[in-house]
């Protein structure tokens, strides 16, 4: 099926970008600053996904607290 919309599953590429910073050893993380931010931002940059909103953000942060 052809569409002149791209679908992108949002959920999978925050999935892929919490398995790429758990990997790299950002886990358990006690406080969501602004380090951080500029951390995800980052990896968000390099793995070509479109920015977080603040609440994507924090969902990435609480799978990133709790043990995998």
């Amino acid at each position: 099926m052809n569409t002149k919309f791209n679908y992108k599953n949002r959920t999978q590429e925050l999935n892929r970008l919490i398995e790429v910073l758990y990997r790299q050893g950002v886990r358990d993380i006690e406080e969501l600053t602004t380090t951080f931010k500029e951390l995800v931002k980052g990896y968000v940059n390099q793995l070509h996904i479109e920015n977080l909103t603040k609440f994507e953000l924090e969902y990435v942060w609480q799978k990133l607290i709790t043990p995998a």
